[in-house]
């Protein structure tokens, strides 16, 4: 069987889609069941073998103010490559040009391909209710609807639709698509756990001793709500002695750069970590995480600082919310709320970070791994190419 991942989701400096792909790719060169081939916008047209699997990059113009991503303009060579590959099974991880640039590529195909779609972004929320959010509400509303109608055109066609969570299959149904399954993403739990621990990674991050470490990897950009965390973090210094260390790039850089140069004892911003040991030593250093996107499917991050034995302080919406609303290892601010976010952070503090981290170990341990993710990915590609899942 093969299997072709196209995303315009993708950047060589970070991002959940990417680290997906990259365990994905690990895991069907380890089994041998799969011949896998992904297909991503890069600088330039190359094939490359990454991690065991075949990989394409097609030229495209850098997307502005998102470090590494790119617009997947290049159709035609993207139908020739799909056309020459002849997958058994094409996963969609994105809903814009590459999409189109599928559908056409698929027309006409014998035998056809069949079509899975990840919902890896709840696009309706990142790009129209925030990406738009200074526009008038009318005409955020009139954008909305002709964008879910959209997306519902896109998903419609597909054969079936992914989930990482709960709460991203609820906003598919609500589109009124019912071929959707959950499939939770997972964590390499040989790298990422707590034993991982360094002390000397504090006194590298400038914290003095006993001081306690926030940690926070991801993009540095508005939509990933780290604004109401900035805006908190000099009260919960003030109150706590505490350090907020960014990893990641972003649009937002140079500004939280200039900020830690500023109050050195109270932030420190480190560039993407493309090694997931180094990352994991991070984790594993660090008191406790912080995962503040109030839009997240899934949030990679956040269950990998868990299998690390971090506690987490984690925004009220989006998919974090759904394993950490009753967890002890966890609390809970109110989206936007810099205050609430104070709040939830001196509660984890003022706790035995150890027992909860222990806690959030083990939780990350049961519920969490990759290879519960590709043996239901695997057994779901085998039924849609036999057509047994037709017949459920």
């Amino acid at each position: 069987m093969k299997v072709l991942d196209i995303t315009e989701f993708f950047s060589p400096v970070g991002g959940g889609v990417r680290t997906y792909l990259e365990a994905k790719a690990r895991w069907f060169s380890a089994h041998g069941a799969v011949e896998h081939v992904i297909l991503v916008p890069g600088p330039e047209d190359r094939v490359t073998d990454w991690y065991g699997s075949r990989m394409y990059a097609v030229r495209g113009p850098a997307v502005p103010a998102s470090p590494g991503y790119r617009f997947m303009i290049a159709g035609r060579k993207v139908r020739e490559i799909i056309e020459q590959e002849r997958p058994d099974v094409i996963e969609l991880g994105s809903p814009f040009l590459a999409a189109r640039h599928v559908r056409r590529a698929v027309r006409g195909m014998a035998p056809r391909p069949k079509l899975v779609a990840f919902y890896h972004c709840d696009a309706k929320k990142v790009y129209v209710d925030f990406g738009l959010r200074r526009l008038p509400a009318a005409l955020r509303r009139i954008a909305g609807a002709r964008f879910e109608r959209y997306l519902q055109e896109v998903y419609g066609e597909m054969d079936l639709v992914l989930a990482a969570s709960l709460g991203a299959r609820e906003s598919l149904e609500r589109l009124g698509l019912q071929r959707a399954i959950t499939v939770p993403l997972g964590v390499d739990l040989e790298i990422f756990r707590p034993e991982r621990r360094d002390p000397r990674w504090k006194a590298e991050v400038g914290a003095v001793d006993g001081q306690p470490v926030l940690l926070y990897c991801g993009r540095l950009s508005a939509d990933k709500g780290l604004e109401p965390v900035l805006a908190g973090l000099p009260e919960l210094h003030r109150l706590t002695g505490a350090k907020l260390v960014l990893i990641g790039e972003g649009h937002l850089r140079r500004r939280l750069e200039a900020l830690a140069k500023a109050r050195p004892g109270m932030l420190a911003v480190l560039p993407f970590e493309p090694d997931r040991c180094r990352l994991a030593r991070a984790y594993a250093s660090a008191d406790c995480y912080v995962a503040p996107f109030p839009m997240e499917t899934f949030g990679l991050s956040a269950v990998e600082a868990m299998a690390c034995g971090l506690p987490l302080i984690a925004v009220d919406r989006g998919s974090v919310a759904e394993f950490t609303r009753q967890a002890p290892w966890a609390r809970q601010y109110r989206v936007g709320d810099s205050s609430d976010f104070v709040r939830a952070a001196r509660e984890i503090l003022s706790s035995d970070p150890n027992l909860l981290g222990r806690q959030a170990a083990a939780a990350a341990r049961q519920s969490f791994s990759w290879r519960s993710t590709f043996e239901a990915l695997y057994r779901t590609y085998l039924e849609l190419v036999d057509g047994l899942y037709d017949a459920k």
